[in-house]
């Protein structure tokens, strides 16, 4: 390529949230222009599919020579980037570059070759003319989520404008036909949020905390939602770590569709942290009420001069101990991660993870009196202490993964992702057995689980791409997916333990585990394929997306367990099949707002009763309405959305026969959800939602009140526990300038109405209102970048029961704690 060639490109960047560019507006510079922020996650490969991909993103209309650029390679773009830092990582290693036109109300753009080399103000090379064209209403403004921190964070809550990872591909969240939320690394480190449950319950609508033994466990819209990492199953894992997390991603309503058998609330994807070709370095440490201590460190950059291998580390140890008596955790958490590609069209992460964690259960024992939950104090240990802590559990896992896309051809493009873990368990868990509300007594019983290990295998196949026929443009998605999960026979007890008195406890009386062991062997694994095909007409203002999947799956049980040789030999399988749809419809009438509506069903899993017999699959359906609308730059997305979701088959006791379970139940999830997310302006960021839900059971167990209450039955009407009707929060940050600058101030209240807390709807968790706070202060030292920061929870120390799921499993929230850490960057 020893002559000059010019390559010109040209479009409108509309500012505001509006259609049309106002007099000021149309006054801004070029150069300012060129540096507003947008979220990006363009693929590396195939220069024309990138420079598109920018292009819709930017509101821009890009001319090229195609005998050239098909010829040509880019990295792609993952990250917050402003049009001159995206342009200058496009063109990278291309021979091109680009120059904006001098014009206020138009952005012309040049890209062109010089023979001295890369110059991205194209001087010395001889450009095409520029062509001025006005406002281009179909396409997007840029995304402005402020200016680029260290380590890939950005200032501001906004999510990014795609979700590839989630969605298997790179439609833009405004063209997306569903309500996707997302917590990012920002978020998460402005709230210091440790924990799964903390970074996800207070920042998206629709989720709500229920009493389980796996602490990750959530409920988006009603039900239980499932947990994904880098687009693969996470089946029955503990303590997911947000230490090597980019975001948590939100996917509402049924996703059988791109994901298999699930709840139809919706679930979480787990994206994690990928290399940066920029050297990057943290230490933080972090001390807390109750003992805690956390030291975190972040190591990032190129192993070769070409940059064609990266690598990322993200390592933390942590020790706390807990407001509930007797509790503690310990945990080193270790996450090294390579990024490879050799050729621009193909790039491949690998990450592994080893996780050893020890910790004493604190299972959520807390009994109702009457109509509401007992007045004892909330830091009360009601598990069997002389087991739970004397012997505490302990998870050893270790994960490889990787995912890699090769792009084949210009817009298509083959991705492959694959997971593996092996996580060994020593669990001890006390369970309530019965109260009596009148002596206090509270009877128990627990099971005691010396070592056995879960084995989870996943991995998919994805093809995608566009093409176009007559006035129709298509994007599609094809693929197929595999998960497997085992664990090998293992030896346990299940046995009654001792009485406590809730309201004078001795916590260490003694168990009697001399008593006959239980033997059981479990395992699951289904297969799906699935496609579907986004199309999208008059001026890309229309998109109709068509999609189904069909799974086959298989769940393996030992069904009789008293001895080994019965446990292997009754360790057989149910089957089932099914097809989950999904059509959906998007209307985008100006570049800052969209319409949609979708319907989508989905198929859940087997169930095996505690006799050993089958049960059908459950079942889910949902319709969703919704709109999304951008301001202030897209800085700020608006999401609304109204669904109605219905779950059939679900296991209810059967009246006649106690041991015995029906699946005549129907539950209905019916709601509104609003969330708001992003930057006022540059000093101001907001996270806002408000969700108002209504839970119930609609086909149940026929009983009367007296039976519902003793044998905690749902019947027809009563409200699914833990749901309240209307929730929701509110966290805002302050970033000054000036004489201030790097001081940081948020503040933020989460607020709930009353909630039932059984099946049987016999007691009330009260309504409650929870003030947080955070001062944070970052300075140079040294050529060192330095954060000091302070988070208070619950300052105003009031006492709350975030849900329940019984009459004796009752969550107690935290009460005031204090968290403060010190982070150095370079």
């Amino acid at each position: 390529m020893g002559s000059t060639l010019a390559i010109a490109a040209m479009g409108a960047l509309a500012l505001g949230s509006g259609v049309s560019d106002s007099p000021a507006q149309a006054a801004i510079s070029p150069q300012e222009r060129a540096g507003l922020m947008q979220s990006y996650r363009i693929p590396s490969g195939p220069l024309p599919g990138a420079l598109n991909a920018f292009a819709d993103l930017n509101g821009l209309q890009i001319l090229y020579d195609a005998d050239v650029t098909s010829r040509l390679k880019t990295v792609g773009l993952d990250g917050d980037f402003s049009v001159h830092e995206g342009l200058d990582r496009l063109l990278a290693g291309t021979g091109l570059s680009w120059r904006f036109a001098a014009k206020g109300k138009t952005v012309s753009i040049i890209l062109a070759q010089n023979d001295r080399g890369v110059m991205n103000d194209a001087s010395g090379a001889e450009a095409l003319p520029a062509i001025d064209i006005g406002a281009d209403r179909g396409k997007a403004k840029p995304a402005t989520t402020g200016p680029q921190g260290p380590g890939d964070r950005s200032t501001g809550y906004r999510p990014s404008a795609t979700a590839p990872t989630t969605l298997k591909t790179d439609a833009s969240l405004m063209q997306t036909p569903m309500s996707i939320q997302a917590v990012t690394r920002q978020t998460m480190d402005d709230q210091q949020a440790i924990t799964f449950r903390d970074a996800l319950v207070s920042n998206v609508s629709g989720v709500t905390l229920t009493p389980n033994f796996f602490d990750n466990v959530v409920k988006v819209r009603g039900f239980q939602a499932n947990t994904f990492k880098g687009g693969l199953l996470e089946f029955r894992f503990r303590h997911f770590d947000t230490t090597n997390l980019q975001s948590l991603d939100v996917v509402k309503g049924p996703a059988a569709m791109l994901f298999g058998r699930m709840e139809p609330g919706g679930l979480v994807n787990m994206v994690v942290k990928r290399p940066l070709e920029t050297p990057y370095y943290s230490v933080e440490q972090q001390i807390g009420s109750y003992g805690l201590t956390r030291t975190i460190v972040d190591a990032t950059g190129p192993v070769t001069d070409d940059k064609s291998i990266l690598y990322r580390f993200n390592g933390e140890f942590f020790r706390s101990g807990s407001y509930r008596d007797v509790v503690n955790d310990r945990n080193v958490f270790l996450a090294p991660t390579v990024t490879l590609h050799p050729i621009e069209q193909f790039r491949m992460n690998i990450d592994f993870e080893y996780d050893n964690r020890t910790w004493v259960d604190d299972y959520a024992i807390y009994p109702a009196v009457a109509g509401g939950p007992a007045n004892i104090p909330r830091s009360r240990y009601l598990s069997p202490a002389f087991i739970t802590a004397l012997t505490p559990d302990n998870m050893d896992r270790k994960r490889i993964a990787y995912d890699w896309t090769y792009d084949f051809l210009p817009d298509w493009s083959l991705t492959n992702r694959l997971s593996y873990s092996n996580a060994g368990y020593q669990t001890n868990n006390g369970f309530p057995f019965g109260f009596n509300q009148a002596t206090g007594v509270l009877s128990r019983f627990l099971t005691y689980l010396p070592g056995y290990t879960d084995k989870n295998f996943a991995t998919n196949l994805d093809l995608k791409g566009k093409f176009t026929t007559g006035p129709l443009e298509h994007s599609i998605l094809a693929g197929f997916d595999y998960f497997n999960y085992f664990t090998p026979m293992y030896a346990g007890l299940s046995i009654l333990g001792s009485s406590v008195n809730i309201y004078a406890p001795n916590y260490w009386q003694f168990e009697n585990l001399a008593q006959a062991q239980t033997y059981t062997v479990l395992g699951q694994k289904w297969t799906g394929v699935y496609a579907q095909d986004t199309i999208s007409f008059l001026d890309d203002t229309v998109h109709v997306l068509l999609g189904g999947r069909y799974d086959w799956a298989e769940t393996w049980q030992s069904r009789y367990r008293t001895s080994a040789a019965l446990a292997n030999a009754t360790y057989w399988a149910s089957y089932d099949k099914g097809f989950s749809p999904r059509v959906a419809v998007l209307y985008q009438p100006w570049p800052w707002l969209s319409v949609y509506g979708n319907f989508t069903q989905s198929l859940g899993a087997n169930q095996v009763t505690t006799q050993g017999a089958t049960l059908p699959p459950q079942r889910g359906e949902q319709f969703e309405g919704g709109l999304k609308a951008e301001f202030f730059d897209k800085r700020l997305l608006l999401t609304m959305a109204y669904f109605d979701i219905t779950k059939t088959n679900v296991p209810v006791t059967d009246p006649s026969n106690a041991a015995n379970t029906l699946t005549i139940g129907k539950a209905r999830s019916q709601g509104f959800e609003l969330d708001l997310t992003g930057r006022i302006d540059d000093n101001w960021s907001v996270i806002a939602n408000y969700t108002h839900n209504d839970v119930r059971t609609i086909v149940g167990t026929a009983t009367d009140p007296v039976t519902a209450y003793n044998r905690q039955i749902a019947v027809v009407g009563s409200i699914l526990p833990g749901s309240p009707r209307n929730y929701g929060n509110l966290w805002i940050k302050y970033d000054a300038d000036g004489d201030l600058r790097g001081l940081s101030v948020a503040g933020g209240v989460n607020v709930s109405s009353d909630q039932l807390g059984d099946p049987a709807n016999s007691f009330v968790l009260p309504s409650y209102a929870l003030l947080n706070g955070m001062i944070a202060y970052t300075t140079t030292i040294a050529g060192f970048n330095v954060t000091a920061q302070l988070n208070v929870k619950n300052i105003t120390d009031t006492v709350y029961y975030p849900s329940a799921g019984s009459r004796t499993t009752i969550m107690t929230g935290a009460p005031r704690t204090f968290m403060g850490s010190l982070r150095v960057e370079f």
